[in-house]
């Protein structure tokens, strides 16, 4: 629950800051001159304003002073400063499909479709051994891998259009093809591995020898990697050769029943000091193949209605030696940085990528169902109620489509944003749901009747899954989203919080860095203050005066909509600084948390949205 606890230490500073607003001193620090402030106080009131915050303020752990270093900040630092540009996602976020990528999609993925029978599938809860065949030969468990080791090198976003398509034919192909190509442990071999395990895996995943499953989740801590309950290991020297010791507790892990190599997310611990500064405790990736001494992979897990492989990875007093942990001995302790790389695709890319082929599918079939369905001898097209339950299915579906879009790009451009992954999860796989449930109003009793040509019911009952995996969305909502980005994102608290956890010896330094940081905050609520005046009077200037056909031009189009976003911005960026006036109760106000993460979610997708119309100008009817 990390993201929880990271909001309570930023509130609680602002809180004891915002007591001693009037009596803190700005220093020249430069000289030995003492600058005062208007009410003539000194630099003595600073310090004693520092202590202060600093004794409220809960100690940062190791492992969150981690996890606040990984990823990286982008646009969503913009949404908290206030100030967001679509010129700038225009300019810097093109999602492009090459030309091997678009035949691939064109092809293999038509081929592979043709192969599967939906219906097939879920009632006999596995593909067939020619569908299975086929995603080895061809290489969908290896599209992220580098062409150098056998794999196809393709970009986020070609593999974001592979699984969304897919999705548009069977969610548990889209399942299953996602796993290795965003949680398994193929790209963070290639980026991380030893020589060694570069040589030994990435052929044998590339060609379909070995499939990958990554193991984090647990049955008390979910997927909480800061606690990784049931998944402990000891540094351990035996026969002269260092290694560790694990047993590991781990569930739904999907997979796990056919894959032939895991990456395991341990806890590890060195009471010894045995790795003597070469690699820490902490967080640690371990690689063990299906065959390995103790480990056990099964009994097989039932998701619900769904057929794509799912289970358990456990094990008891496991050797493992220093040549299976994922990077070497070095990399002991650093799989925080790999598991926001896993996240930033998993939660960001591949589960919206199943939103999207949802409503590519669902707005197309429904909207032409509802064409030729009649009831009174009229078109259901035609009933106000269907044209509602269409326009808020299409609403969403396109919402999703541009989401997916931009958050591929942001991907391919070398990012790894925690905060945005965490919207695009929660946001697209909510309206993911909503447009399955919108589609079998629609289409009602064509649409419970199970069999070949029902296009819908598995989705039906398989996207209430991608509800629940890579953290709930009822805690991403509540906690992740605003419990990160305060502290991530906002533009000046992150050297606030780290200034009061310096050490006593450093205090002037500390001191001087708390005051100027305070400072920046006060003053960047002042300017959103006044922005949301000033744009809320534009806007609503704005909205009075528009041209009934002002939507036809899509440069006007573009600047109306851009100008709400931009009032909302300033909106949300000063409702977050006001929350940290609340000191330690944040943590307990979820509810103004989740409100809070609708808007940044809403404002981050609106720009999506208006990024993806930017790109498709010239597509008639857009």
């Amino acid at each position: 629950m990390l993201a929880a606890r990271r909001p309570v230490a930023s509130a609680a500073t602002a809180k004891v800051a915002a007591r001693v607003a009037g009596a803190t001193a700005s220093q020249n620090f430069g000289g030995n001159e003492q600058r005062r402030t208007f009410l003539g106080l000194s630099k003595a009131i600073d310090k004693r304003a520092y202590r202060m915050a600093k004794g409220v303020m809960p100690a940062i752990s190791k492992t969150e002073q981690i996890a606040l270093g990984c990823g990286t900040i982008g646009f969503d630092r913009d949404i908290f400063s206030g100030n967001p540009s679509l010129k700038h996602l225009v300019a810097t976020y093109d999602p492009k499909l090459s030309a091997d990528e678009q035949s691939f999609l064109d092809n293999e993925v038509n081929a592979l479709c043709g192969l599967i029978n939906d219906h097939d599938v879920v009632n006999k809860k596995d593909f067939t051994k020619e569908a299975w065949d086929y995603m080895r030969d061809k290489g969908f468990f290896a599209l992220k891998i580098p062409k150098e080791w056998g794999g196809k090198g393709f970009s986020t976003h070609a593999v974001s259009a592979i699984l969304a398509k897919l999705a548009t034919h069977c969610f548990d192909a889209n399942a299953t093809v996602a796993v290795p190509n965003s949680l398994g442990p193929g790209e963070l071999l290639a980026r991380y591995g030893t020589d060694e395990q570069k040589q030994y895996f990435l052929p044998r995943l590339a060609d379909g020898t070995l499939i990958p499953c990554f193991g984090l989740t647990g049955p008390h801590s979910g997927s909480d990697a800061t606690s990784l309950i049931q998944s402990d290991a000891v540094v351990e020297e035996r026969n002269g050769e260092l290694g560790i010791v694990a047993s590991f507790k781990k569930r739904y892990i999907t997979l796990a029943p056919v894959a032939g190599v895991v990456g395991l997310g341990l806890n590890l611990s060195d009471p010894k000091g045995l790795l003597k500064g070469q690699g820490e405790e902490g967080f640690t990736v371990a690689l063990l193949e299906r065959d390995h001494p103790g480990l056990r992979m099964g009994p097989r897990h039932m998701p619900l209605n769904a057929a794509f492989m799912n289970g358990t990875v456990e094990g008891e007093e496991v050797w493992i030696p220093m040549s299976n942990i994922l990077g070497g001995r070095d990399r002991c302790g650093f799989g925080w940085h790999m598991f926001v790389e896993c996240l930033a695709e998993g939660r960001g890319v591949s589960l919206p990528a199943g939103s999207a082929g949802a409503g590519r599918i669902l707005v197309g079939a429904v909207g032409a169902y509802s064409r030729v369905r009649k009831q009174f001898r009229v078109p259901i097209a035609e009933f106000g109620g269907i044209q509602e339950a269409m326009s808020l299915a299409g609403s969403d579906a396109l919402i999703t489509i541009a989401g997916c879009d931009l958050m591929n790009a942001i991907v391919d451009n070398h990012e790894a944003p925690m905060v945005v992954s965490s919207i695009m999860k929660q946001n697209c796989t909510e309206r993911g749901r909503r447009m399955v449930e919108h589609g079998m109003d629609i289409a009602a009793g064509s649409a419970i009747c199970r069999g070949d040509n029902n296009y819908m019911a598995n989705g039906y009952m398989s996207l209430p899954i991608a509800i629940t995996v890579e953290g709930a969305n009822i805690m991403t909502r509540s906690f992740q989203i605003i419990g990160q980005g305060l502290t991530r994102c906002h533009p000046h608290m992150l050297e606030l919080i780290q200034s009061l956890q310096a050490p006593r010896e450093e205090e002037d330094k500390a001191t001087e860095t708390f005051v100027r940081q305070f400072y920046k905050v006060v003053n960047h609520g002042l300017s959103n203050f006044a922005r949301s005046i000033t744009r809320g009077v534009g806007a609503t200037v704005s909205t009075a005066t528009r041209s009934k056909t002002a939507y036809k031009d899509g440069n006007k189009l573009l600047d109306y909509h851009e100008k709400q976003l931009l009032r909302l911005s300033a909106n949300f960026a000063l409702t977050a600084d006001l929350c940290f006036t609340l000191g330690g109760r944040l943590k307990f106000e979820e509810l103004l948390m989740g409100r809070l993460s609708d808007a940044m979610g809403a404002i981050f997708l609106g720009y999506a949205t208006l990024h993806h119309y930017s790109r498709q100008r010239g597509v008639e009817g857009l």
